[in-house]
């Protein structure tokens, strides 16, 4: 398996997620009838950036109460992603 092949899922549901939320996302992935010239970790990088800013926009409309439960499962996501414990070196404000 090519080192991209490995992006393929992720970049998959990335997508999924985004078109999930109302975005209207191209099937151009390299591994589709008509590819956009981007990698799968491209795609993925673009796909999981998009997430992000749209959940920001949607958290802050949400007002005190929904940025708590926000960043109490970002704190969450970041500690399955990590295979543990958030880390001691300032990474817990990203």
């Amino acid at each position: 398996m090519a080192v991209d092949d490995a992006w393929r899922p992720l970049a998959e549901s990335s997508r999924s997620a985004l078109r999930l939320l109302g975005w209207d996302v191209p099937e151009c992935l390299p591994s589709e009838a008509k590819p956009c010239g981007g990698s799968h970790a491209e795609h993925t990088a673009a796909h999981l950036g998009t997430l992000r800013a749209v959940v920001a926009h949607h958290v802050s409309h949400l007002g005190q109460a929904g940025e708590a439960i926000a960043l109490k499962a970002s704190a969450a996501a970041r500690s399955t992603l990590s295979g543990g414990e958030p880390c001691d070196q300032g990474h817990a404000s990203e």
